[in-house]
């Protein structure tokens, strides 16, 4: 498996307690309603906070795009050079082997740096 680090920071919405109760008299918020798909004009007690989903323990969001950046550009990436290569083939393009010769190498690149087994991160 993979271990993934998380930097995980004492939750303000609910107080590291996982229930949201900063709402008019300790009921829950509308934000966290809202996250939990139920009407903003009831009040609601004892939901899980939407911040931290219930754990009191939240990641910020920029870590969390900051980790999903690398592996959705490498997805990405992949899927619009096999796009290409299918396209030019089909077109019969004069510089298909040229193309060919640089996409497989970049898509050698990707593949060995996410199957590989000995990661430094």
């Amino acid at each position: 498996m993979h271990e993934i680090k998380a930097n995980l920071y004492p939750c303000r919405h609910c107080n590291e307690s996982g229930t949201c109760t900063t709402g008019k008299d300790g009921a829950s918020c509308n934000a966290c309603a809202k996250v939990h798909e139920l009407s903003k004009n009831q009040v609601y007690f004892g939901l899980s906070c939407a911040a931290c989903n219930g754990i009191g323990q939240a990641e910020p969001k920029t870590e969390r795009i900051n980790k999903r950046i690398k592996p959705v550009l490498a997805v990405l990436t992949v899927l619009l050079l096999l796009g290409f290569i299918f396209s030019l083939a089909l077109m019969q393009n004069p510089h298909f082997p040229e193309f060919l010769a640089f996409s497989g190498t970049l898509l050698g690149s990707i593949t060995a740096y996410y199957f590989t087994n000995s990661k430094n991160t």
